[in-house]
């Protein structure tokens, strides 16, 4: 627990620091994993991988002018390879540190010949337990850089695509290639926002049983809040920034892939109304978890209330014939012992009769 502590605290210095300007900037997440590089080359006819052979050599001379190279960056914790890379390719090494702090709100930067994406992209893992993954994406004429905190396929379905040459992409520029790669962070959270929409509607239906266990109710409520929160921090900045490529005019995006980029802007509309439902739907289940606890509550008063009635007639018998004073003719009765438990029977169940027919429990 105190390595957890010191590490978050290590963190958020990291992160202080890279606030301020500086000549050199640190990653400022919790990925331990080692920076690696693999570059994936394609044009029209083939898709083959390149072995970088030295990581802390420069990758230009990887670059093949007559097909699209796309590096693959890995791990962020080398942040003198990251910030090195960046300005290999023409950026500022400001870039870079956006690049290496995760908690960077989501931007689209375009420049004479670059375009630079910051992104956060959120999935669930197999408990159902959601991540969130700082993604950068730096895109020239026929040059793609991305970085990602771990070593996780993120871009499996982008390098299929390449494979399968789906909309036909292989032939196309990079502008099309940036397309999918915005299509799968986009997706993810499409497919959480849905996701957290299904836990609250398990979360209401368990609140509308009386019959199921609600031990744990506040605390899966209090958790999935948490992860709408995460989604909203990583989804509303990037449809905000996202108009700014609806109306660009450069050569990477072209107008023949316009309508691809308008129906990411779609589903991104769809994740913010998913998340405004699930903003309703949480607080709706506040207060029927608080609905619920009050009920519980009175049927319990209601039954301690019931009990203490029954027995109040019969503690004033108790105490009457449990007082010491030497004449009391029940005392001397021989079957008096049993006439009092049969009274004092016939009075409970009495009570308990009366206010049944009354139907106040």
């Amino acid at each position: 627990m105190k390595l957890n502590k010191d590490f978050a605290l290590w963190n958020k210095k990291k992160n202080v620091e890279n606030r301020h300007l500086s000549d050199h900037y640190y990653y400022a997440g919790e990925h331990e994993t080692d920076t690696s590089v693999r570059l994936l080359r394609y044009n029209a006819t083939e898709v083959q991988t390149v072995k970088i052979k030295n990581i802390d050599e420069p990758l230009r001379p990887y670059v093949d002018a007559n097909s699209i190279n796309w590096f693959q960056v890995n791990g962020l914790t080398n942040s003198d390879l990251i910030t090195r890379i960046v300005t290999e390719f023409g950026l500022h090494s400001l870039d870079a540190k956006d690049i290496l702090t995760p908690q960077h709100v989501a931007k689209i930067e375009e420049y004479d010949k670059h375009m630079l994406f910051i992104l956060n992209s959120t999935y669930y893992n197999a408990n159902n337990k959601i991540n969130s993954e700082h993604i950068s994406i730096l895109i020239t004429e026929n040059i793609i850089v991305t970085f990602t905190e771990s070593n996780k396929p993120i871009f499996e379905n982008v390098a299929k695509g390449l494979e399968s040459n789906t909309l036909n992409l292989r032939k196309k520029g990079t502008g099309l290639f940036l397309a999918f790669l915005l299509n799968t962070v986009i997706a993810n959270l499409v497919e959480s926002a849905s996701k957290v929409e299904d836990f609250l509607e398990d979360i209401e239906d368990t609140l509308l049983d009386n019959k199921s266990d609600q031990s744990d109710v506040g605390q899966q409520i209090q958790v999935r809040r948490k992860d709408y929160l995460l989604i909203k921090k990583n989804s509303q900045p990037l449809r905000e920034q996202f108009s700014k490529l609806l109306r660009t005019d450069t050569i990477i995006i072209s107008k023949d892939i316009r309508p691809i980029y308008n129906d990411l802007a779609d589903q991104l509309q769809f994740v913010m109304q998913t998340l405004e439902s699930c903003r309703e739907t949480i607080s709706a289940l506040v207060d029927l978890y608080i609905s619920n606890n009050d009920m519980r509550m009175n049927e319990i008063m209601k039954r301690l209330t019931v009990v203490s009635t029954i027995f109040i007639p019969l503690t004033f018998l108790a105490g009457v014939w449990g007082m010491n004073y030497k004449y009391i003719p029940e005392l001397d009765w021989r079957y008096g012992y049993f006439i009092a438990w049969s009274v004092m029977i016939i009075i409970g169940f009495l009570t308990w009769r009366y206010m049944r027919k009354k139907d106040w429990f």
